[in-house]
C-alpha cells in the first residue's frame, strides 16, 4: 500500500498526544479533533490517565485553537479514544470508552456516547455522556450512523467480533455480531474498529480497523498493533466483513532512515503501536483519505492513502 504523505500534527509538543476523533466543519476547511493528551504513562495494569482536548487546525497545519474539555474529577473514572462521527445535519455522535472502577478498585471499560447538539458554535466542555452497561464491559465504540453503534465485549469471545446495536429512546439493543477472520497473521490475538466506517453506498462501506497479534522482541512478549482495511456490507441489517489479508500500517512504517523509531513508545516494554481513532476525506483532496494514526501511545500522525488504493480488491 503506497503512503501519500505521512506528517506529526504536533512535531514541537513533547507530551503525548494520541487517539484523535476527527471531522472537518462544513462551513470552512478548519480541521477538527477530539484528543488525549497524558502526562505520564500507567502503571501496568492501570489506564494511562490524562485529559479530553479539543484542537482546531487551519489549511496549514497550525492549531487555531486548543482547549481542555473534560478532565478526570476523580480517580475511579477516565476517558478514552474518542471516534467522531458528524451526522449529515452538522451534529457530531462522539463514541468513548469510560473506564471506571470496580468494587475491587480494578480498571473496567465501558462504552459510551456523547452527542454534541450545536457544533457549529461549539467549543464548550464535552457534554453528559451515556455509559452503555447493557452488554457488559467493552471499547472502540463506533458510530455508524444516528441510532447504530459497533463495539468490541471485552470478553475473549470477541476478540475476532464486534457486536452491532441500536439505540432508540436511550434503549440499546442488539442487532447481531460480525465476525473477523481468525487467520491474519496480524491479527492474530484481536482485532477492532478505528474511525467510523466510510459509506461509498448505502450498503457498502471503507472499514479501517486494527489488528494486534503477539511477537516475542528479545525475550520479552510484546502486542504488536497493525492497521487494515476492510469491506463492510450491510444487507437487511444484518453486518458482514470482508478483510484485506496484509496490513495497510505497521510499527515499521514509523521508523528512521537509520531503522529508529520515530517517536519513543509510552509503553516500549509491553507493545508497538500504531492504531487510529479518526480520519477524514478532505473537502480539498476528494481522492484520498487522511488518517490520524497514533503512533507509540505517544504522538499522532496524518497519514494520507489514496481512496481507490484503499477500495482496490475489495470493491
Amino acid at each position: 500500500m503506497n503512503i501519500k504523505q505521512i506528517k506529526n500534527i504536533f512535531p514541537d509538543v513533547q507530551i503525548a498526544r494520541f487517539n484523535l476523533g476527527a471531522w472537518q466543519k462544513s462551513e470552512e476547511e478548519t480541521i477538527c479533533f477530539i484528543g488525549r493528551e497524558v502526562a505520564i504513562a500507567g502503571e501496568s495494569g492501570e489506564p494511562d490517565s490524562g485529559i479530553l482536548k479539543l484542537f482546531e487546525l487551519d489549511k496549514e497545519g497550525n492549531i487555531k485553537h486548543e482547549r481542555v474539555i473534560w478532565k478526570p474529577l476523580y480517580d475511579g473514572i477516565n476517558l478514552e479514544d474518542p471516534r467522531a462521527l458528524q451526522l449529515p445535519n452538522g451534529n457530531l455522535l462522539v463514541g468513548l470508552t469510560c473506564v471506571l472502577r470496580n468494587k475491587n478498585g480494578q480498571p473496567i471499560p465501558f462504552p459510551a456516547i456523547v452527542k454534541i447538539d450545536y457544533l457549529h458554535s461549539w467549543r464548550q466542555n464535552l457534554p453528559p455522556f451515556l455509559v452503555i452497561d447493557t452488554f457488559g464491559p467493552g471499547k472502540n465504540i463506533t458510530p455508524i450512523n444516528k441510532n447504530v453503534f459497533l463495539f468490541r465485549p471485552e470478553s475473549p469471545d470477541y476478540n475476532h467480533k464486534i457486536l452491532v446495536f441500536s439505540l432508540i429512546h436511550q434503549i440499546p439493543e442488539k442487532i447481531c455480531d460480525i465476525d473477523f477472520p481468525l487467520n491474519l497473521a496480524w491479527a492474530k490475538w484481536r482485532i477492532g474498529t478505528t474511525m467510523p466506517p466510510i459509506w461509498l453506498n448505502k450498503d457498502e462501506a471503507l472499514f479501517i480497523i486494527h489488528g494486534i497479534t503477539m511477537q516475542n522482541i528479545e525475550g520479552k512478549d510484546k502486542y504488536i498493533y497493525s492497521i487494515g482495511r476492510a469491506k463492510l456490507i450491510r444487507k437487511n441489517n444484518i453486518f458482514k466483513v470482508i478483510v484485506a489479508s496484509e496490513p495497510i500500517l505497521t510499527p515499521n512504517d514509523f521508523l528512521s532512515e537509520e531503522g529508529k523509531p520515530l517517536v519513543k513508545e509510552l509503553h516500549p516494554e509491553q507493545r508497538r503501536v500504531v492504531y487510529s481513532c479518526g480520519g477524514i476525506i478532505k473537502k480539498d483532496n476528494k481522492n484520498s483519505l487522511s488518517l490520524y494514526v497514533n503512533v507509540g501511545d505517544r504522538a499522532t500522525f496524518d497519514v494520507e492513502f489514496s481512496l481507490n488504493e484503499l477500495k482496490q480488491g475489495l470493491f
